[in-house]
């Protein structure tokens, strides 16, 4: 029994790092290479791996391949994407809204009737853009980070159930406790 569920924990290691690699672009892959730098550095240090651990690396290591992905796509794209973006953000600021406010909205906050000019010019800057921009991709790599992070976790278990018959963190023990 222990064969056949090695094999198909192998298997199933495969098919959850490919798949997720497809949904992640690419960004799972890296899950098993946080894991092995987390073990490394936790057995130099003399400590055991926990499964939190291994997670929470495989997500960090998943969330910087992220960044790295996200801008090479964003240094191959053609032109000058910065004023491409500035010039869509002007052209939906300068059309004329046709939606009125409606009237039980201006009676409860009469500012929102008049158009806050502060604001306008606020958007209309560089750096609004560059800081909009920056955090839109932080938020990105966080979230693909960990959705990679989580499914490249996954798969590595599996696969270390496969080649070494348990998880990441049951493979060096400093203590003969189990629940460590």
């Amino acid at each position: 029994m222990s064969k056949v569920l090695r094999v198909l924990s192998g298997v199933g290691g495969v098919v959850v790092l490919l798949t997720s690699a497809l949904f992640t672009l690419g960004t799972s892959l890296a899950a098993p290479i946080g894991i092995l730098v987390a073990h490394r550095r936790a057995r130099r240090k003399d400590r055991a791996l926990t499964a939190g651990v291994a997670w929470f690396t495989a997500a960090i290591a998943s969330i910087i391949a992220a960044a790295i992905v996200f801008l090479a796509l964003f240094a191959l794209m053609p032109g000058n994407p910065f004023q491409e973006i500035q010039r869509g953000m002007t052209e939906a600021q300068t059309a004329r809204d046709t939606a009125a406010t409606p009237a039980w909205l201006r009676k409860a906050f009469p500012q929102s009737a008049r158009s806050d000019s502060a604001a306008k010019e606020i958007m209309k800057s560089p750096g609004f853009l560059v800081v909009t921009v920056a955090l839109s991709l932080l938020f990105a790599c966080v979230f693909l980070g960990a959705l990679g992070g989580s499914a490249g976790w996954v798969g590595s278990v599996l696969l270390c159930y496969a080649i070494w018959g348990g998880p990441p963190w049951s493979l060096y023990r400093t203590t003969s406790d189990p629940f460590l």
